[in-house]
């Protein structure tokens, strides 16, 4: 039996077997660690419609208690440009879209590059202006107040209790 296990033992020292045995034990570690962090977390809805009971009054005065109020305005100022970068930068994608197909330089790679992209950059303009638009309000206002505010009448969000 120890001879049966030497013999083993001495294969497994040929090569790195050994080694790359605990590369991958430390490998599939890792994937069954990131795919639990990486799972969605479910839908909170009192986060998206206000966890606050005066809105986030309380909290924006908090946080920007040691803040002046030029500070504030830079803030401002910043999340209202970066909106703007990011809202042309998500257009010009779009754009190339049509003069892609034009050229015909437009590869589906590139198409889906570009939609990804154009995805993307909504998103971060979306947020930028709920940032900006959270210090004009001065408050930590829920999601679903900025929707309200920035959507059309016909299709803004009512809470049903």
């Amino acid at each position: 039996m120890s001879e049966r296990r030497g013999f083993f033992r001495r294969v497994s020292g040929i090569g790195g077997v050994r080694r790359m045995s605990g590369v991958a034990k430390d490998g599939a570690d890792f994937v069954a660690d990131s795919a639990s962090t990486l799972k969605p977390r479910r839908f909170d809805r009192r986060g998206f419609f206000g966890r606050d009971h005066d809105g986030g009054i309380a909290r924006f005065r908090q946080m920007s208690a040691n803040l002046s109020a030029a500070d504030i305005q830079n803030a401002h100022t910043g999340w209202s440009n970066q909106k703007q970068v990011f809202a042309v930068m998500g257009v010009a994608c779009l754009i190339m879209i049509p003069l892609g197909f034009v050229g015909g330089f437009i590869t589906w790679y590139f198409l889906i590059g570009l939609l990804g992209a154009a995805l993307l950059f909504g998103t971060r303009a979306i947020v930028a202006d709920f940032r900006a638009w959270q210090i004009e309000q001065g408050r930590f206002a829920p999601p679903a107040e900025y929707l309200n505010d920035r959507l059309p009448r016909n299709m803004q969000i009512i809470e049903k209790d």
